[in-house]
């Protein structure tokens, strides 16, 4: 998974041409949430833990369900391929279930019930160029700035991703937004699947990352928030990966631990880089995953956790030798002491040697990794408290 934000400037190079064949061959078939298998996680089977992780947290599985949407794992959108995961393909399913479940909604896991469905995610760099046109549109039509709509449009081109599109290209721009709303399209489906025939009047939680936070925003507004019987089950929304403003929706930013019927958004990030530090950015939400209130003071070490990575032999077996990452370890408590400042999380110390060694200016495919075991035992604070009530 890479860094996914369109402001950090990286070498922009220009393209007449694109590598991207754009066919009217269609998509790929659409999943039934009526059967299991477009389901990769059900209660029916639960995810593992940290294998070193020993639970003695109290189960809410009774009265809260998760709807997780995890993030972009698919990248093979070239040279004619679709622009849309087929969730039919193995790999893919292997993708998703060994850089996301296990990383991400294993967080939730035992506490609650997990649900999350495949879905026709749109390819990483896609995505980035419907991301990167949406808001150059919303900037042309801002009174203000439009204004500077060129000194945008070049930094947002600057994104090495988008090297091979061109914002002027209109059947590019279709087709990015044809291919998003595929992915959404989908989501929608599985959700009020779930809540037709899964929910059963129990409490929820919306937990995403990336893509997957960006379908979820939507999915609250178009659905949720309208509908006061499905609103009122709603008890959290991890939008974690992608920036949310304080006032995107009828559902307040939490602004303590143990709050509910609320957001939380964070994005990951080097010491001093805020990539939201502009006008177009306004009220950002940076939630801090390690204190969780809304101090804009540096965490103290002694209060993270720990970690959930895979270490450096794990992942060349699975990027060099295709072999399956399992086993994750909860480790590395007390290294990590972060800074939540205008819309940014910003990593002011890592004591881990082989992070510290690439001075990351992102660290946006470890947003929940980094701090799994402060979100768990905070979410289980926020469900103790609301439930003895």
């Amino acid at each position: 998974m890479r860094s996914f934000y369109f402001i950090i400037v990286i070498i922009f190079s220009s393209c007449s041409t694109t590598k991207y064949l754009l066919t009217d061959t269609g998509f790929p078939k659409a999943p039934d949430y009526n059967y299991t298998k477009n389901w990769v996680v059900t209660p029916k089977e639960e995810i593992p833990l940290p294998k070193n992780y020993f639970d003695t947290l109290k189960s809410y599985k009774s009265d809260v369900d998760v709807f997780y949407l995890y993030p972009t794992v698919y990248n093979s959108a070239y040279n004619g391929n679709f622009w849309n995961a087929n969730v039919d393909d193995p790999q893919h399913q292997r993708r998703v279930k060994e850089l996301a479940i296990g990383n991400q909604a294993s967080i939730f896991s035992g506490l609650t019930n997990v649900y999350s469905p495949l879905y026709r995610q749109i390819f990483y760099d896609g995505l980035v160029f419907y991301d990167a046109s949406k808001t150059l549109m919303d900037i042309a039509q801002d009174p203000i700035l439009k204004n500077d709509f060129k000194n945008y449009k070049k930094k947002i081109f600057s994104n090495n991703s988008l090297k091979y599109f061109s914002f002027d290209n209109d059947k590019q721009r279709i087709y990015s937004k044809e291919s998003y709303e595929l992915a959404y399209s989908d989501i929608k489906r599985a959700f009020l699947k779930y809540l037709e025939f899964e929910n059963k009047g129990k409490n929820f939680i919306i937990a995403a990352h990336s893509q997957g936070s960006m379908h979820a925003k939507r999915l609250i507004n178009d659905i949720i928030m309208p509908n006061k019987e499905i609103k009122d089950k709603l008890l959290l929304a991890y939008l974690v990966g992608i920036p949310i403003a304080e006032n995107f929706s009828d559902l307040p930013p939490c602004s303590s631990p143990d709050q509910i019927k609320c957001f939380l958004s964070w994005n990951t990030f080097g010491d001093n880089v805020n990539p939201y530090d502009n006008e177009y950015y306004k009220n950002i939400v940076a939630t801090n995953p390690v204190t969780f209130d809304q101090s804009e003071k540096i965490s103290d070490v002694m209060i993270h956790k720990g970690i959930l990575l895979p270490n450096i032999i794990q992942m060349f077996k699975y990027q060099v030798m295709g072999l399956s990452v399992k086993n994750f370890k909860l480790k590395k408590p007390n290294k990590i002491s972060v800074i939540s400042e205008r819309g940014s999380l910003q990593i002011k110390e890592i004591n881990i040697p082989w992070i510290k060694i690439f001075k990351m200016e992102s660290y946006h495919s470890a947003d929940y990794n980094l701090f799994w075991l402060n979100i768990r035992e905070n979410l289980h604070i926020r469900l103790s408290n609301y439930f003895k009530k």
